[in-house]
């Protein structure tokens, strides 16, 4: 429940309801080893999941080149922004090492909407931050320079570590930039002391400073 209420969504709702309501809509928890699927557009289950412990990372829905999006913390959900849609969910998400998840039903979230005014501000509070997200995600897959693309791409990724899924080709396709530049901009961006490559994995050593850099 401590996890819980650290999220937006729940922060201003009694425990005891919330945990009664969770009881009572079959609510459930549940561990994941590393790598394994928590939600893909095959998936049927229309809830969401909060991450307990571990983290997950979502992905572009293309097995064969699957481009990094983002990850989901301790604390932090997925799946809320696809309730009440007859449609496939568009990403897929897996677990990064070791991860244990809250399953909450749709039926759940219905009830907090229909009897918590809080809880229907704070979603619609999610869904308008969620269009901000994907309004800048947009900027840097439209504009700038290499270099700022890849800089803003890292920085909304939500870790300080961060671990390419698929080849550099992916990214590349992503970004909209050629392999060259890619590679250019992510040695730019180490000579300037912001980031830190080792093989796929990246280390954010600076994240305000770069995005203050590159913006």
């Amino acid at each position: 429940m401590k996890l819980l209420i650290k999220n937006q969504l729940f922060s201003e709702l009694d425990p005891e309801k919330l945990l009664s309501v969770l009881e009572k809509y079959g609510c459930y928890c549940k561990a994941y080893s590393d790598g394994s699927l928590l939600r893909s557009p095959a998936s049927q289950e229309r809830g969401a999941g909060l991450i307990l412990s571990g983290r997950a990372s979502v992905t572009t829905p293309n097995t064969a080149h699957a481009a990094l999006l983002r990850y989901i913390e301790q604390s932090e959900l997925y799946g809320i922004a696809n309730l009440f849609s007859e449609e496939a969910y568009v990403s897929m998400v897996r677990a990064v090492g070791d991860c244990r998840v809250l399953h909450i039903t749709e039926s759940a979230i219905r009830y907090l909407m229909e009897t918590e005014p809080r809880f229907l501000y704070r979603y619609l509070g999610f869904l308008s931050d969620r269009i901000r997200y994907l309004n800048r995600k947009i900027g840097y897959l439209t504009g700038g320079s290499a270099e700022q693309r890849l800089a803003i791409y890292l920085a909304s990724l939500g870790g300080d570590t961060v671990r390419l899924q698929d080849s550099i080709s992916s990214l590349s396709e992503l970004l909209d930039i050629g392999r060259a530049s890619l590679y250019r901009a992510f040695d730019q961006l180490t000579a300037d002391g912001y980031i830190r490559k080792e093989g796929r994995s990246f280390t954010l050593l600076d994240r305000e400073g770069m995005l203050r850099a590159y913006r």
